[in-house]
Formats: C-alpha cells, sequence, structure tokens
C-alpha cells in the first residue's frame, strides 16, 4: 500500500513538472509571436536610427544620408572627426537610403528602428555591419548580384572572342573545301543568337524564393521587374503569402498595385472587336473566315514606317510556313492617310486580308489593347477572340517560326 502512494506521488510530481513545462513553452511561444509581431508593426512606424561609421575620407568631410531615388534630398548630415562619423536622427518610414561620404558615390542600405548599423569606408569600397535582417537580406543579394555579373561577363568576353577566332580562320576553312567552313558558320550564327543574361532575373528569383515572405526587401525588388502574361500570377502568388502586417508598408502597396494593373487588364481584357474594316478590294472583314484556324496573328504596320514595311513583308513571305501550322495572318494599317496605304499595299502586295482601319478602329485597339505603334502583334484565338498575347513575337527574329510552335504546343 505504501509502495502504491509512493508510485502516485511521484506521478503527481512527474505530471505537475510536465504541466508547468509545457505552461512555460506555451508562455514562451506567445512571448515570441508577441515580439515577432510588435517587431513588425514597428517597421511600419516613425522610428530613430544610429549609423556609426569609419572612413579614410579626410578630416571634415561631410557625410550624408539621401534618398538613392533623388540624392538631392537630405536627411542627415554630419561630418567626419579622427576618422570616424555618425549619422542619427528620425525618419518616417522603413527602408531603402544611402550614405554618401564626400560627394562620392552613394552607398545603399535598408535603415529600421532597434537596428545597429557599423559602416567601414576604404577608397570607396564599403562593407556594413548590422542586425537588421533586412539589411542583410539586401547585403546578400547584393553579393550575388555582383558574383553573378562577373560571371556573365567573363562568359560573354569567352563569346565574343570564339566569334572573332572563327571568323578570322574562315578564309583558311573556305580554302580547304572541307566542310570546316560551313560548321563554323553555323557555330558563329548560333554563337551570335545568344542573349547576355538579364541581371533582373535576379530580383525576380528573389521575389520568388519563399524565404524572403517577411523581407521588406521583396516588395521593393518590384521596381526592377517587369510584371506580364507570362508571370503576373506567380508573382501575384509571392505577394498574396507576404507577411500580412508587413502588407500595410508602402513598398508592398507599390508592388500590390504594379501587379494588380497587368493581372486587372489580362483577366477581364475585352475580346478582338468584331470590326469590319475594308481591304482595297472593298471586301469587308469576317472574322469567322478563320474560325478553323488555330490562331491568328494581327499584325499592325504604317505605310510611313520603314520599319513596318520591312517587318510585314518577312511576315507575309513566312504565312505558307504558318499556314500549314494551323496559323492565319490579318494585316491592319493604322495609316491616316488612306492614299498612302494603298500605294504601299500594291506595292507589298500583302493578299485580301490586308485592310485599313478607320478612325474609331484605330482608337479601339489603342484604348482596349495598347496599340499605339506599328509594327505591333495580337496572337488571337479564332475560337472565341481571346487574346493569346499582346506582344507577339517579332517575325523578323530567325526562330520565330519554332517560336509559334512552341507557344501552339503549350497553349
Amino acid at each position: 500500500m505504501f509502495a502504491y502512494l509512493k508510485t502516485e506521488h511521484i506521478r503527481t510530481i512527474k505530471f505537475v513538472n510536465y504541466f508547468c513545462l509545457l505552461l512555460i513553452f506555451l508562455g514562451a511561444a506567445a512571448c515570441s509571436q508577441k515580439t515577432d509581431k510588435t517587431r513588425k508593426e514597428a517597421l511600419l512606424k516613425t522610428f530613430t536610427y544610429k549609423i556609426t561609421g569609419q572612413t579614410a575620407a579626410a578630416e571634415g568631410s561631410p557625410v550624408t544620408l539621401i534618398d538613392p531615388e533623388n540624392k538631392i534630398q537630405q536627411f542627415t548630415k554630419t561630418s567626419v572627426k579622427n576618422g570616424q562619423f555618425v549619422l542619427e536622427g528620425e525618419l518616417a518610414m522603413t527602408g531603402f537610403y544611402a550614405i554618401q561620404i564626400n560627394g562620392g558615390d552613394p552607398y545603399t542600405l535598408f535603415l529600421e528602428g532597434d537596428s545597429d548599423y557599423d559602416l567601414k569606408e576604404s577608397q570607396g569600397l564599403c562593407t556594413l555591419t548590422t542586425t537588421s535582417d533586412n539589411a542583410r537580406d539586401f547585403i546578400q543579394f547584393t553579393e550575388r548580384y555582383h558574383k553573378r555579373e562577373q560571371a556573365e561577363k567573363l562568359k560573354e568576353e569567352k563569346r565574343k572572342g570564339r566569334i572573332g577566332t572563327l571568323n578570322g580562320q574562315l578564309p583558311d576553312m573556305a580554302a580547304r573545301n572541307d566542310g570546316s567552313y560551313e560548321q563554323a558558320v553555323d557555330e558563329i550564327q548560333r554563337l551570335s543568337a545568344i542573349k547576355p543574361y538579364n541581371l533582373r532575373e535576379l530580383y525576380a528569383d528573389f521575389i520568388l524564393d519563399s524565404i524572403h515572405r517577411s523581407s521588406l526587401v521583396l516588395p521593393y525588388f518590384f521596381k526592377y521587374v517587369s510584371v506580364d502574361q507570362d508571370n503576373f500570377k506567380k508573382f501575384d502568388s509571392a505577394l498574396e503569402q507576404f507577411d500580412v502586417t508587413l502588407q500595410k508598408h508602402p513598398y508592398y502597396k507599390f508592388a500590390r498595385e504594379k501587379v494588380d494593373r497587368v493581372k486587372d487588364f489580362y483577366e477581364n481584357m475585352p475580346v478582338f472587336p468584331a470590326i469590319t474594316p475594308m481591304n482595297i478590294q472593298r471586301d469587308s472583314l469576317a472574322l469567322t473566315e478563320f474560325s478553323k484556324a488555330k490562331m491568328l496573328i494581327v499584325a499592325f504596320w504604317k505605310a510611313s514606317s520603314s520599319y513596318s514595311l520591312s517587318d510585314v513583308s518577312l511576315l507575309h513571305k513566312k504565312e505558307p510556313q504558318l499556314k500549314t501550322m494551323g496559323v492565319r495572318v490579318i494585316y491592319f494599317s493604322l495609316d491616316s492617310d488612306q492614299d498612302k496605304w494603298i500605294k504601299a499595299s500594291n506595292s507589298l502586295a500583302l493578299g485580301p486580308h490586308n485592310y485599313y482601319l478607320n478612325t474609331n478602329d484605330r482608337t479601339t485597339m489603342e484604348n482596349d489593347f495598347g496599340i499605339d505603334r506599328s509594327p505591333s502583334y495580337l496572337w488571337v484565338d479564332p475560337q472565341t477572340f481571346k487574346i493569346l498575347s499582346l506582344t507577339g513575337e517579332d517575325p523578323t527574329l530567325p526562330r520565330f517560326i519554332s517560336k509559334v510552335k512552341e507557344f501552339l504546343d503549350k497553349n
């Protein structure tokens, strides 16, 4: 009996200990959540900051905190004393600012309250030590950016060097008549068609990486990306998953508006209108004539534009290939002078599907689809008249036919 009571006593003690530990854990978790929420809410308010620094600049040199987008706007100014400086004050919004030492290149950094900032400058190169997560995110990104920039520069130099070497060898290869000349020409064409890597893709990669959902660097980077038909859904998803508290920050509001403009355009875009312009033979357009096609390429051109004339001429030559793929082409003139259109049309011989748009039709194209210049291309679904692409591929590019085929396979 005494053994039983002793066992129960031990069990009771263990339960009490476990219960206390559970309360401590839950209390710590609640405090942590509260602290995290409080910290994020602080990012939305006016804050004080202090930046200490060391520099090789001369005694008395000015050190200024400025707006990186408008270098004329100064927030705080101090001067170098014994190789050191201190910038401190109050700012209305957490975000990106820049430090300029003695009129040199500004150093951009993210500033927020309750964080330490220590800057070391030597010969124009700056190193920042900080406790700010946002600032560290930006520092790490900048390091990756410069590393990739150097790598791409080396690749570009190597590519151009190879092209130059092959061009220099072409005369000798032609004389040998062993097939090496044709191989070299093919390689030159392949290398010449390679486009340099667009470093702005790194900004998009940062935005789409889920580990940055609480970093204010993410919405800020939207100023460097292009939002279009192909990517607006991914960017929209990234913003929807962004920290709810931080969605009140002006950076987020800017990013949200930028994506929403494109999203609204594509999700609520009007279908291609049932217009009935006439061709040179005075026959009216009947879009139902193309109902069995897989896709329509609507090409907008002007007789007064040399680019238009060369582009639509080349597109017309590629029509037989496009037709075998189920793609039909319609030409619309944006000319205000009908006589010039008739003259150019007779010269180009674009065929019966070449139409003159009146003022009302031109206005519709500009207002609904942004067609305000030539040449421009819309890709249209001939069954539903839905716009498949607002920026159809350039027909002058070598891979135009391949691009059209890839688009048809994808859609």
